[in-house]
């Protein structure tokens, strides 16, 4: 968390802001988050650059700089981006800053210090520190039934296991995955190798549909994550599994009861009875 669906939203409030914005100054005050630089390059890199465009892959930030530079963004588990006027108090956590031509300060908030930030070429971020092993984008159209299908044969691991690991497909985290199968009724135990064509089908449908849903929902606030105009999400209604262990099954005609189960450390979600 934050996940696709939440970069997604962050990203579309705050293009409209910022495209156009030079940084008249850049600031680092916790230099643990700064992927291979110190915080003077860090200060010296972004002074003066305009702001192009923002992009996403997966669950990161890609701040695109004039002189073919960017300025990658993975906020992690708690991290978020505040936009507030020079003359307001930075908030708690505050990590590092952008000071903007119109008297605005974007900042980078992280209370776990879990974030990172890193400057990389425009025409090779696959180089990047934070981008390199990143696999496929869950939104792209490249990823399509054939290219699903062979990823999954491919592997024999847990298909919840699957879905959390960026290296195959990037954005989807623990909140999504468990919603995406139980979406497609998909028990997140079995191999990823053992779905058959039609099961993949429904997957690949799920994944889209979910990850849709959340993005106009503007994304869910289960903690700390606020959009990019420092609101809540919405679609924290919504979720039919996360979050519902000992209730009774939200899907029509269904008896069971949702289970968590640990996996890896994290929480799953889903019904032994239809996800079975």
């Amino acid at each position: 968390m934050p996940e696709l669906p939440e970069v997604e939203t962050i990203r579309r409030d705050l293009e409209k802001r910022l495209i156009g914005r030079r940084i008249i100054k850049a600031q680092a005050y916790d230099e643990k988050i700064l992927v291979d630089m110190g915080k003077r390059k860090f200060a010296r890199r972004l002074k003066g650059r305009t702001i192009t465009g923002l992009r996403r892959w997966g669950k990161v930030l890609i701040v695109e700089l004039a002189d073919d530079c960017c300025l990658l963004v993975h906020l992690r588990m708690t991290g978020r981006l505040a936009l507030i006027s020079d003359d307001e108090t930075a908030p708690d956590h505050a990590r590092a800053a952008l000071h903007l031509d119109n008297g605005q300060q974007l900042i980078f908030v992280n209370p776990r210090r879990l974030g990172r930030v890193e400057l990389a070429e425009t025409n090779h971020l696959e180089e990047s520190r934070l981008l390199g092993n990143m696999g496929i984008d869950a939104r792209v159209g490249d990823l399509d039934e054939p290219t699903l299908a062979d990823m999954l044969n491919s592997h024999s691991i847990a298909i919840k296991k699957f879905l959390l690991d960026q290296r195959h497909i990037a954005g989807i985290g623990n909140i999504y995955a468990s919603e995406i199968l139980f979406r497609c009724r998909i028990h997140p135990d079995r191999p990823a190798n053992s779905l058959t064509a039609s099961e993949q089908r429904k997957l690949l449908k799920a994944i889209h549909c979910i990850l849709q849903e959340a993005i106009e929902n503007q994304g869910t606030s289960v903690s700390d994550y606020r959009t990019g105009e420092g609101r809540e999400g919405r679609y924290q209604y919504k979720l039919r599994v996360y979050g519902r262990e000992g209730k009774r099954c939200k899907r029509r005609g269904c008896q069971g009861t949702v289970v968590r189960a640990i996996h890896a450390g994290r929480s799953t979600y889903f019904c032994p009875r239809c996800q079975g």
